[in-house]
């Protein structure tokens, strides 16, 4: 009986970040004599991600308010809420904010009916935003502005400072890269290899401002509008490989 020499086989066996995978190459009509190739150290990695939020205390916040003008034309009904709008600008900046106008439209305003439309007037509507760093100071801006014309509270927006922001991030990122290199420690630990220098570092920055959409109505009443922001995010998120050795 005549004997067919093997097909030798090679194993690899390739670390990846938390396991060990083996890749079986069929070496077809090679010699008996088997080889095996090795990893080296320069080329085992592994790879890890963290993400990381921190939060901070506004510091700066936008209120946005709006005056609705009517008239029988588009230009009556500007007119009409230019005066509004002027009244809230000049009031909003005299309690120490920075105010822009971010929106103005005029439109045209129909009457519904069975068989067509009828034309009633014009709507005008300008928005007026007023920024402040006295986060305290927004419910007294929201009873300012609706004192001086405001038909209504579009929205306010809590945010942070460039410095306050930078400042999270910053720490975002030195927590973000502690908790990378500790997984990464583990799951090299975990195949009897220590973790070298960091060869990729790639990041992804977030966050969420606070957004208070809800409507004003304590001015309305007489009384005063209080507001309590919550904390605002700074999301950071890692992706690092690491030399194994």
């Amino acid at each position: 009986m005549e004997t067919q020499p093997l097909a030798a086989i090679g194993v690899v066996a390739l670390l990846l970040a938390g396991g060990v995978g083996f890749v079986v190459a069929d070496t077809g009509d090679a010699p008996a004599a088997a080889t095996t190739a090795e990893p080296t150290a320069n080329n085992a990695t592994v790879g890890v991600g963290a993400d990381v939020t921190v939060e901070r205390a506004p510091d700066e916040a936008t209120v946005t308010v709006v005056a609705v003008g009517r008239g029988d034309t588009a230009a009556a009904a500007r007119t009409n809420v230019s005066g509004d709008a002027d009244a809230i600008t000049s009031a909003l900046a005299g309690e120490g904010a920075t105010v822009t106008s971010s929106q103005f439209s005029v439109r045209p305003e129909y009457d519904y009916r069975e068989g067509g439309r009828e034309l009633v007037g014009y709507v005008a509507v300008h928005s007026v935003e007023a920024e402040t760093s006295d986060v305290d100071a927004v419910g007294s801006l929201v009873d300012t502005a609706v004192d001086n014309g405001a038909d209504r509270v579009e929205g306010i927006t809590y945010s942070l400072s460039d410095e306050t922001r930078a400042d999270a991030r910053e720490e975002a990122l030195t927590t973000a890269m502690d908790r990378a290199r500790g997984d990464a420690t583990t799951l090299a630990t975990a195949e009897d290899r220590s973790v070298g220098d960091a060869v990729t570092i790639q990041t992804n920055d977030g966050g969420q401002p606070v957004v208070r959409a809800e409507y004003a109505t304590a001015a309305d009443a007489g009384g005063q509008t209080n507001i309590s922001p919550g904390p605002v995010t700074v999301e950071v998120s890692v992706q690092v490989t690491y030399e194994l050795a």
